[in-house]
């Protein structure tokens, strides 16, 4: 049995969520060539370019508490958007995309846009992890997900996190040997103009700011999960 047999779900119809995607053409878009590390770059690109799609949803799914919120869109994104593990292509999906092509699905990096887009809406702090499956090709880097500190203010995941996985039917972490975590973050611009005693306009300066697991499942389908995340070490 196969990645895509055994991770395939009934989904919801959810034409109610239709109306609050903005519509977007089905352009295909070469990114370039890289290993896990780098398809991670792309997936923030990703993330910065398109998580206005979710500003709509993501005000629907936030609820009172962080657990709760977390709950809410691992929800939202299992039983609406069906698995489909990429093939030697790695896709990136944005979240209407994704949406309105969720019968035939994505993989976990499209998962994992989908949610950090909708965490970036919310203000909430949060980190796309890669891990080393034991289970599967050990010394690459086979599936991503997100993972949400429970402290926002120091973001330290040593306070503990919350995950959003929704390759999984219970949204547990599962058993790794590596993981590497890389925060989301947007693009900060700053921008003054210095006064100045001659007539005319001053020009401006811009500077720019930088485990209950699933063994079982992932012992059957191991890097598969990640859409074929395994074609690079990091260097």
């Amino acid at each position: 049995m196969n990645a895509d047999n055994l991770l395939h779900r009934t989904l919801l119809g959810g034409q109610e969520y239709e109306p609050l995607f903005p519509k977007v053409s089905s352009k295909r878009t070469y990114l370039g060539n890289g290993n896990t590390f780098v398809t991670v770059q792309f997936m923030q690109k990703w993330i910065a370019k398109h998580n206005y799609q979710t500003k709509k949803i993501a005000k629907l799914l936030q609820k009172d508490t962080l657990k709760e919120t977390c709950d809410s869109i691992y929800w939202f994104l299992y039983h609406h958007i069906q698995y489909k593990a990429d093939t030697q292509n790695q896709d990136l999906q944005s979240p209407s995309y994704a949406f309105e092509h969720r019968a035939i699905g994505m993989d976990c990096k499209s998962y994992s846009v989908f949610a950090s887009c909708i965490l970036l809406n919310l203000g909430i702090r949060h980190y796309i992890r890669q891990i080393k499956q034991p289970s599967w090709k050990p010394e690459l880097f086979t599936h991503v997900y997100v993972i949400v500190p429970l402290n926002q203010e120091t973001a330290d995941i040593k306070d503990g996190y919350f995950i959003i996985d929704a390759t999984t039917s219970n949204n547990r972490e599962p058993i790794y040997t590596m993981a590497e975590d890389t925060e989301v973050n947007l693009p900060h611009y700053g921008l003054n103009a210095p006064r100045s005693t001659r007539k005319g306009f001053a020009k401006k300066t811009k500077t720019f700011s930088k485990k209950e697991s699933n063994l079982g499942i992932y012992a059957v389908i191991g890097g598969i999960i990640g859409g074929v995340f395994v074609f690079g070490k990091k260097n």
